[in-house]
């Protein structure tokens, strides 16, 4: 065999070695939203979920999900197979900071191009600064079940 033969399954070996660290930070880092987190309990966690959308309903609903005009601050998230409530209408240039809580099993919340994941019984806490117009795509990338593809929240960018 000669040295070039030998030295071909290290080459390679080394190559895959390399592309895994690169894809492994990508996924640790890049596309991950800086998030806090803290141990909810979940019943007073829906007391404050509930507060807020009885303050700030617009009376509307989106697929049975009540519609929300929150101030800037603090907005309180249920995340559960296969909904994100609830929809929400944020106004753009503002601050928010979206505390999510999974009442049901492991979720991921892609919020635009980044995402963080949701456990059980754990709040995130993303801030969002709210784009000067459209819409901000929510939806899982955590497999939930059956209806994971479907699993799309509303956060519109109103005027």
């Amino acid at each position: 065999m000669s040295n070039h033969n030998r030295f071909a399954p290290v080459a390679l070996l080394l190559a895959t070695l390399i592309m895994l660290v690169g894809w492994l930070s990508d996924r640790t880092g890049g596309d991950q939203l800086a998030a806090e987190s803290y141990a909810a309990d979940p019943a007073v966690f829906m007391t404050r979920f509930d507060s807020m959308v009885a303050a700030h309903a617009t009376g509307r609903n989106l697929d049975n999900t009540p519609v929300v005009r929150p101030p800037p601050g603090d907005v309180h998230m249920r995340v559960k197979r296969w909904e994100f409530s609830p929809a929400l209408e944020l106004e753009p240039g503002k601050t928010y900071r979206l505390h999510l809580l999974s009442e049901d099993v492991v979720h991921s919340a892609a919020i635009g191009e980044a995402e963080v994941l949701l456990e059980p019984g754990m709040v995130k806490v993303v801030t969002l600064v709210v784009p000067g117009n459209g819409r901000v795509r929510i939806q899982c990338a955590e497999y939930c079940g059956l209806g994971h593809t479907k699993m799309i929240g509303s956060i519109e960018v109103i005027q």
